[in-house]
């Protein structure tokens, strides 16, 4: 995914929320990250097909809910990213995988990785 389409949708997200839900999907709606805060709730979809999308691979629906503000941090390496890699395994671990050239043109990766909220029963 391309960096600033991300760093655009982390804007548009309620900062307010406690927690950031991610759904993946093999159906539409594909990506989608929600927040619920102040302001009501947020939704924001990315299909498959999208142009800022480089590539979608998702076998089963998956809903995990993160606690906002662990994911905070992860937005200083986003300033500097061209690209995004957003991946969850099968127990909702959430990795960030951020593409930043540095000044010399060398490429390097910052990884950030997230548990999922536990459900409460």
């Amino acid at each position: 995914m391309k960096a600033e389409c991300l760093r655009e949708t982390f804007g548009d997200l309620d900062m307010t929320s406690e927690v950031l839900k991610i759904l993946t999907s093999p159906d539409m709606p594909y990506l989608r990250l929600s927040t619920f805060g102040h302001s009501g709730s947020t939704n924001i979809e990315y299909p498959k097909d999208s142009s800022v999308v480089e590539a979608f691979e998702c076998n089963e629906t998956q809903v995990n809910n993160y606690q906002f503000t662990l994911l905070k941090p992860s937005t200083k390496a986003l300033n500097q990213a061209s690209k995004v890699c957003i991946r969850t395994d099968a127990r909702g671990f959430l990795s960030l995988q951020y593409m930043i050239r540095v000044e010399d043109g060398q490429i390097c990766f910052v990884e950030y990785l997230c548990a999922p909220e536990e459900e409460e029963w």
